[in-house]
């Protein structure tokens, strides 16, 4: 097994700012758009429009403008000429004007509709009428309709496949922010063993986790928790909103964090027991994940295939289990393919054959249940694929946390 320490991690310092903001560099944004134009040139594409707004898992025009929408916009990238950012609501220009890298930004419209056709008109000018118009991220279908109605003659290219295989390989640069947010994701836990105790409500864990962030730019991607009892388990898998259930002695908690520093988001996945050591099944199901993450992690380099890892999660079948989650994930800015289950499962999202290239970002996430979905735990880190192993970004123990 070839598993590489988090190097160590940088501060706020280490990230450029311009009026206050974090902004990626400008060699950054240049090596992301020439990706782009290398995706145009691929496929006969004169401009490029890219849309949406920013949620925890959509960043496609803070990728390409540095600006995080909070209602969809858009960015007009053409082949041979400068972008525009079109942001939908008035009061946000300013920021969007302090905050994106790119110069040249106008107001949408005061309605989606308005802003589709303002959008279209500009697609119009950058000569793509009757040419190829690429898409990234999510379009509204009225203001596809619109696009569509406004460019009869263009043709349509999804781009969102290539996009998604750009994301998946983290530059220097990006990689920077990830082990800002994956430090985030340690003192969480951190947190979460120091302050959970009986009596607790399970949604009072929320608080708990985005307390050491909240005050360093940090924001919330995902804190899913489950609490159940040990000895009458009823929840094999974390919950995406957090129950009112009273946190007991005897209880397993599990939990699955992503914070999110400027657009990029690591990943822990831990499980606690409360005021008990664990019972049998649960010390079974623990050492299986274990296992089966110490199999996958160790074969991670450049070059490995979903079928090596599909061959490795046998161990969580051979062992009497199960998953319910998945279990391989690319991260960082999106939840990027390749999905990996195992073969008894679902399979996976990309065929055996398919090798990982070097600097792409994963996570390893083994949630073992049994067969009746009574019970699971599940563990697991953010790596790095490098040419001889992976990198860890999380530095918190792998280990059954005990808590009060």
């Amino acid at each position: 097994m070839v598993l590489i320490p988090k190097r160590n991690t940088p501060t706020h310092d280490s990230v450029s700012s311009v009026n206050g903001f974090p902004r990626y560099s400008e060699n950054e944004m240049s090596r992301r758009h020439q990706a782009l134009r290398r995706l145009m040139e691929e496929h006969g594409i004169y401009v490029v429009v890219i849309g949406g707004a920013t949620s925890g898992l959509e960043t496609s025009i803070q990728y390409f403008s540095n600006w995080s929408p909070l209602v969809e916009s858009y960015l007009v990238v053409p082949y041979g000429g400068d972008p525009t950012l079109f942001v939908r609501l008035w009061n946000h220009m300013p920021d969007a004007k302090l905050i994106s890298t790119v110069d040249d930004v106008r107001y949408g419209g005061d309605s989606p509709v308005e802003q589709a056709a303002t959008v279209a008109r500009a697609m119009r000018a950058a000569g793509s009428s009757a040419g190829g118009i690429g898409f990234i991220g999510p379009i509204r279908a009225t203001d596809m309709e619109i696009f569509t109605r406004e460019l009869p003659d263009a043709r349509w290219f999804d781009l969102n496949a290539d996009y998604r295989q750009l994301r998946l390989v983290k530059s220097d640069e990006e990689m920077i922010y990830m082990r800002i947010a994956s430090t985030f994701n340690d003192r969480a836990i951190e947190a979460m063993h120091n302050e959970i105790r009986p009596g607790m409500r399970e949604y009072e864990l929320a608080k708990v986790i985005e307390s050491v962030f909240l005050g360093e730019r940090g924001t919330n991607l995902i804190h899913f928790t489950l609490s159940t009892s040990m000895a009458d388990p009823r929840f094999c898998v974390p919950h995406q909103q957090q129950p009112e259930r009273v946190i007991q002695d005897g209880d397993v908690i599990v939990t699955e964090i992503s914070t999110t520093f400027w657009g990029y988001a690591g990943q822990i996945l831990r499980s606690f027991t409360v005021g008990a050591d664990p019972t049998p099944l649960y010390q079974d199901l623990y050492d299986t994940a274990m296992v089966a993450y110490g199999e996958i992690a160790g074969i991670l380099r450049a070059g490995v295939t979903v079928g090596e890892i599909l061959d490795a999660s046998d161990v969580i079948h051979d062992a009497g289990f199960t998953i319910f989650d998945d279990l391989v994930h690319g991260q960082g800015g999106a939840y990027l393919p390749p999905v990996i289950r195992t073969r008894k499962t679902r399979g996976a999202s990309h065929p055996d054959d398919y090798a990982y290239p070097v600097g792409a970002v994963l996570v390893v996430q083994p949630n073992v249940v049994t067969l009746d979905l009574l019970a699971g735990v599940q563990l697991g880190n953010a790596l790095r694929i490098t040419e001889d192993g992976a990198e860890v970004l999380q530095e918190y123990p792998m280990e059954f946390i005990r808590c009060s």
